[in-house]
């Protein structure tokens, strides 16, 4: 069917007909106009697809036909039919059989493009494909490249599905009693043999069921998938090196041959060299370009960076080193199927946890350096900036860890998304699995949530001198869920968070560091309370432990029938200095009364009588 084109005359000639038309007649009113046009369109026998060329620019008319080829331009009559596509045409530019090859079913198809090729028939083969999206006029010039190229990518991706393919017209699969399959017992007029993954995504391989006019209905291989065998096969074709190698390094295991694993090996281990090297080079320029005198002004260490550098030499290694194989599995160099479409999930895990560990070095240097520059270098009398500082290093690092590995797993998962059936079970139980580990890691969540609390609002500090449950210690660390209390005996307390944020605590240092402890003494009736004071005074003004600024002080705080209670109170820089020093003023306080006024020491009274 061929169109008819207008050929527009010259300007000159076009110009002298109008205005004798003009001359010859002139219309006295529009539709005397538009009868007089109507006319000349048909004597000058000008068609619609002429007019549509003189209307269009070739620009458009060019980008009007790519859109209709990438919209499946592939012959369809425009009729809809549910048990197969209809078609004006089908592979008119191959030349007719004398016998129809049999293509009433989808085995059939199959079992017919498979024996063609063991023959070698390729172009026989071609029957079996809408070839509808290539140009008449090289189709049959381009069959035979098709049929072998769809042949070896049908045998690589084991899709000669023989098992799995309905040996009935109507694509009809006869189902098991109580299958409730959507496909089973149902005709179909296409059959998908399976995926074959191009890049970062999948492109199905059809078999359809189309009908020509009148002509007996027949399965094919669909115009699309013709038409992506070429992209396929690109990618997926053989190596030429291939053919030189010799058979044991051609064996497979697991489809993968054993020289693809062995390549795969040696590229990652040159990946691993390269980083190596870009991870010590940039060690050894950073130590030698940085300025010594200037950096350790300003962070206290001529070699910070380059130790930054150095701690991060392996993992940075084995980041650049995934990251190259990864991109080499991806399609960003030519490279091998088999082993990437099987290693390229285990590519990305490691990659993923590599650059987590990465970060994870990363956090801890900095950490390590804020606590260098920024606490340790503070003096006694900052007390409270070095405990805050201490507790957010200590609490956020390990928050920002967690949030790193939680987010790490979460990143490495994704990539298993798209196969087959796994990205669905994921969605589907993480409903399931969120309650239940909700419920399970109540307690865990609970802690970590406590200790992010503990860290913004500070009860406790590190450092901080707290009595908990009767125990006098002090707070060592504080964990994702517990924190570590150190006993005055140097025992270590385990204690929950949410018994930080719940319970009672005493602490001792919770704003000033300077403390305050009391010293009770008990003495007889007869003792001399003044120089049992200025005794007291002496004692502790002579201990080194004294802060030098709060005055001792003596009183009496509580009589009965038997003895009088003294309470003295002591001071010191810190709540352990003010603990020792009470202490050992009580020691000498007793020593003194022992010695000075031992008569007066509590003693028990009786009163004897004589009898009458």
């Amino acid at each position: 069917m061929f169109s008819q084109f207008y050929t527009a005359p010259s300007i000159d000639a076009q110009t002298a007909e109008a205005q004798n038309r003009t001359q010859a007649t002139k219309p006295d009113n529009l539709a005397e106009y538009t009868v007089q046009q109507i006319n000349t369109i048909k004597d000058e026998n000008i068609s619609l697809s002429g007019i549509a060329e003189e209307m269009f620019d070739p620009t458009e008319r060019k980008a009007v036909q790519q859109a209709g080829t990438l919209q499946g331009d592939i012959g369809l009559t425009g009729e809809y039919s549910e048990n197969y596509y209809l078609l004006d045409k089908l592979n008119v530019g191959l030349p007719p059989l004398s016998t129809p090859p049999n293509l009433a079913t989808p085995l059939a198809t199959l079992e017919f493009f498979q024996s063609a090729v063991m023959k070698q028939q390729y172009d026989l083969a071609a029957y079996a494909l809408n070839m509808n999206l290539i140009d008449e006029q090289d189709q049959r010039s381009r069959s035979i490249d098709l049929t072998k190229q769809l042949d070896l990518l049908l045998s690589e991706k084991e899709l000669y599905v023989f098992d799995d393919m309905p040996d009935r017209p109507d694509g009809l699969i006869e189902p098991p009693l109580g299958n409730d399959s959507s496909i089973m017992g149902i005709p179909r007029r296409s059959i998908q043999l399976g995926y074959i993954d191009y890049r970062e995504r999948r492109v199905p391989i059809y078999l359809e069921r189309v009908r020509v006019g009148d002509d007996t209905p027949m399965w094919v291989f669909s115009a699309q998938t013709v038409d992506n065998i070429e992209n396929l096969y690109e990618q997926y074709h053989p190596a030429e090196f291939e053919r030189y190698l010799p058979t044991w390094l051609k064996l497979q295991f697991f489809g993968i041959a054993l020289w693809e694993f062995l390549s795969l090996i040696l590229f990652f281990l040159l990946t691993m060299g390269v980083g190596w090297i870009l991870s010590k080079g940039a060690e050894k320029i950073i130590s030698r370009y940085i300025d010594d005198e200037k950096y350790s002004r300003y962070a206290g260490s001529t070699k910070g960076v380059a130790d930054l550098v150095s701690k991060l030499t392996v993992p940075l290694t084995f980041t650049i080193s995934f990251s190259l194989v990864f991109t080499l599995v991806s399609g960003g160099f030519p490279y091998l199927d088999a082993v990437a479409s099987s290693i390229r999930p285990l590519i990305w895990i490691g990659l993923v946890f590599s650059a987590m560990w990465l970060g994870i070095r990363v956090i801890n240097f900095f950490a390590n350096r804020y606590q260098d520059m920024q606490i340790e270098n503070l003096g006694e009398e900052h007390f409270d900036k070095v405990r805050r500082r201490r507790t957010y290093v200590s609490i956020f690092r390990r928050v920002f860890i967690f949030v790193m590995i939680l987010g790490s797993i979460w990143i490495g998962l994704s990539e298993f998304a798209n196969m087959e059936g796994l990205g669905k079970t994921l969605l589907t139980s993480a409903g399931i699995a969120g309650v239940v580990i909700g419920i399970a890691a109540q307690p865990i969540l609970g802690n970590i949530i406590a200790g992010v609390q503990v860290a913004v609002t500070q009860p406790v500090r590190i450092g901080d001198s707290v009595i908990m449950n009767g125990n006098f210690s002090t707070v060592e660390d504080l964990r994702y869920t517990y924190a570590v209390l150190k006993t005055w005996d140097e025992r270590r307390l385990i204690v929950p968070m949410r018994e930080l944020i719940t319970e009672k605590v005493e602490n001792w240092s919770h704003t000033e560091v300077h403390q305050t402890c009391p010293v009770f003494l008990y003495i007889d009736y007869g003792a001399d309370i003044e120089a049992i004071r200025q005794q007291f005074i002496s004692v502790t003004k002579d201990n080194e432990l004294w802060d030098n600024k709060t005055e001792p002080a003596v009183f009496v705080v509580e009589v009965n029938e038997n003895t009088i209670q003294l309470r003295g109170a002591v001071a010191s820089v810190g709540p352990i200095e003010a603990w020792t020093l009470a202490c050992e003023v009580r020691e000498q306080m007793l020593g003194y009364l022992h010695k000075q006024q031992n008569k007066y020491l509590p003693t028990e009274r009786f009163t004897l009588t004589e009898n009458p």
